[in-house]
C-alpha cells in the first residue's frame, strides 16, 4: 500500500496581510475550495496561503481539514493560532462597527 504524506497548509491571516483576492466572500470560498482541491492532488506536502476573508477561513477549516484531511495551520500576523482565534480576530471588525455606531459614542 502506498503511504500518503499529510499535507500541511499554513494559512496566514491578520492585519499584516495587506490584501486577499478575491474579496467577495462567495468568490473567496470558491477560490479556496479550488486551491485545496489542487493541494490534495499535488505531489508537494507544504503550502502557504494568505486569506483575510472569513468565508475563506471557514473553507480551510471545514473543507480542507474536515473533508480533505489536510493539516491546516492558522497564523495571525505570523503567530500560530487556532481556528477559533482567527474567527475572534476577524470579529474585531464587527466590534469596532458596534462601538463606532453606538449612540453613546462621543467620537461620532
Amino acid at each position: 500500500m502506498k503511504s500518503t504524506k499529510v499535507k500541511t497548509v499554513k494559512v496566514m491571516t491578520g492585519t499584516d496581510i495587506p490584501l486577499s483576492s478575491p474579496s467577495h466572500p462567495y468568490a473567496m470560498a470558491v477560490q479556496v475550495k479550488r486551491v485545496l482541491d489542487r493541494i490534495a492532488h499535488s505531489s508537494e506536502s507544504e503550502f502557504e496561503y494568505a486569506c483575510n476573508v472569513p468565508a475563506g477561513i471557514k473553507v480551510f477549516e471545514k473543507y480542507g481539514r474536515g473533508i480533505l484531511g489536510l493539516n491546516i495551520l492558522f497564523h495571525i500576523n505570523g503567530v500560530k493560532a487556532k481556528y477559533s482565534d482567527v474567527v475572534a480576530d476577524m470579529e474585531r471588525a464587527n466590534n469596532y462597527i458596534d462601538k463606532l455606531t453606538n449612540a453613546d459614542n462621543e467620537d461620532n
